[in-house]
């Protein structure tokens, strides 16, 4: 697909730190599972391209560090953001509740009305389950959002399916194409002591 599209859309991924979002990220982009990656530190972000009917949607990928001494650094990063992913990991019930934060600081940056799924990760880990599927599905009604999804970036468990809603929700809100401007704070103007890589401590 290369560089012909018809929209650009900036997403971020929020959560605590250790929720799996690097390695729900790469699984997406890459389709493999990588584990035992280090944490975020500030923010980093990917591309990736997909097929959304007739239109080509290229999706910028924003990870942000779930540290708290990362919070007023990445909130910044949230500035022209189209959706977000909100994680948390199932076998960490704080982790849930971490999330009414992140969603008010979303929604203070990027307004009430962007869209934002749920995503209850680490669902393989059975046997370490904090967190049911009705809590996490009663969380998202209770915070008014769009959607609410377990996922597994070991085995592929919605992952892609996560991604497809948030760009069928985009699609829909704006009818004509959207070119993203990379106007947001960029990766170099990040002081030299959080200087970014992947990783979120997947696993």
């Amino acid at each position: 697909m290369g560089d012909v599209y018809d929209y650009l859309f900036k997403i971020i991924a929020v959560g605590d730190n250790d929720v799996g979002k690097t390695s729900f990220i790469k699984r997406f982009t890459t389709g493999h599972f990588q584990g035992n990656m280090k944490s975020t530190i500030g923010v980093d972000f990917s591309v990736h391209t997909l097929q959304l009917d007739s239109k080509i949607v290229k999706l910028q990928i924003w990870d942000t560090a779930g540290q708290e001494r990362f919070r007023s650094i990445i909130r910044r990063y949230f500035r022209n953001a189209h959706a977000a992913l909100v994680m948390y990991d199932v076998t960490n019930t704080e982790s849930l509740q971490s999330c009414i934060g992140w969603i008010n600081d979303v929604r203070i940056k990027c307004g009430e009305d962007i869209p934002q799924i749920l995503l209850g990760n680490k669902c393989d880990k059975v046997s370490c389950r904090t967190v049911s599927s009705s809590d996490g599905e009663h969380f998202a009604r209770e915070h008014d959002m769009m959607s609410f999804l377990e996922t597994s970036a070991k085995d592929g468990q919605n992952v892609d399916a996560a991604f497809y809603k948030l760009a069928q929700a985009m699609a829909r809100t704006y009818s004509a194409p959207v070119d993203y401007i990379y106007d947001s704070i960029m990766l170099e103007s990040i002081p030299d002591n959080t200087a970014s890589w992947w990783g979120c401590c997947g696993y």
